[in-house]
């Protein structure tokens, strides 16, 4: 007899065991696709705020009006920085870029303008509302004319679109398939345990005293796992960042996507594990004792 119940117990523990590690990889597979999910618009955003707008000023601006100006521009909302450019500068930048000297033509003379690179937050980079904000440099008296490369805005800015609905659609593609996974294994589990339900049942059990450990059990059973997933991420996390020094943790955006990712996984296995037990349970609580055959 103790060697039954001693089989039994083991038993158990071993479903228990195999519930938490299957829920554990089905929730390191979500936090995975999330990660990427952050990944892209972390690129996104730089390669968005790479985008710069070129504004040229008058001839005979002195250093005060230059900073006035620069101080006028930072205070749009929409302007995440300025860099001013000299004459001598942007005939530094004419002669690496064309590996040309063009004194050699034109003597001492610069004929370059002086201008200010202006570049947006992320947020704000898009064709209409750089048109806009080009429009509105313009009617300043310090600046003569403005120049973006509105075609390569758009392009980019379309195709970051469709990569963006492509990896949102593959995440929540993979939180059914996690969700689906972490189902059918909770049912699996409780399935071993449908004969000590209907016992518990005969014996004048109420519902809420047969589904109470179980659910108690899940709870815990769903913090492991996502306790799990989250260190093996973040092991991977410190990993990359450590080896090939990606992700900018002093970034909010980053900082505020993994707090998200990890409270995902909590509630997404505490949820689930939680759920599926429950319904379960109930389940064979309403099976007619030839049913569980």
């Amino acid at each position: 007899m103790s060697q039954q119940v001693g089989k039994s117990l083991q038993r158990k523990q071993t479903h228990y065991i195999n519930s938490i590690l299957i829920t554990s990889l089905a929730l390191l597979m979500l936090g995975l696709m999330s990660i990427l999910f952050i990944s892209f618009k972390y690129e996104e955003a730089n390669i968005k705020e790479d985008m710069v707008i070129s504004a040229y000023l008058k001839e005979g601006l002195t250093d005060a009006d230059v900073d006035k100006l620069l101080k006028k521009i930072e205070g749009e909302a929409s302007v995440k920085a300025t860099k001013f450019i000299s004459k001598d500068d942007a005939m530094k930048i004419f002669e690496e870029k064309f590996n040309e000297d063009p004194s050699e033509i034109l003597g001492d003379v610069n004929p370059l303008p002086a201008s200010v690179d202006v570049t947006l937050t992320a947020s704000s980079v898009n064709v209409d509302s750089i048109k806009l904000f080009r429009e509105k440099l313009q009617l300043y008296p310090e600046i003569t004319h403005t120049r973006a490369n509105e075609e390569l805005i758009s392009s980019v800015d379309d195709d970051l679109k469709i990569a963006g609905f492509i990896i949102a659609g593959f995440s929540i593609l993979f939180l059914i398939i996690s969700i689906a996974i972490i189902d059918k294994t909770i049912r699996l589990s409780m399935y071993s345990n449908r004969f000590l339900v209907r016992s518990m049942q005969l014996v004048g059990a109420t519902r809420s005293f047969i589904t109470s450990p179980y659910v108690r059990r899940s709870i815990i059973n769903g913090l492991i796992s996502a306790g799990i997933a989250m260190l093996l991420l973040l092991l991977g996390v410190l990993y990359v960042h450590n080896n090939f020094n990606y992700w900018d943790f002093s970034n909010t955006t980053i900082k505020r996507g993994f707090i998200f990712t990890f409270l995902m996984l909590i509630g997404v296995g505490v949820l689930i594990t939680w759920f599926s037990t429950r319904n379960s349970v109930h389940k064979y609580i309403r099976m007619k004792l030839d049913e569980l055959y």
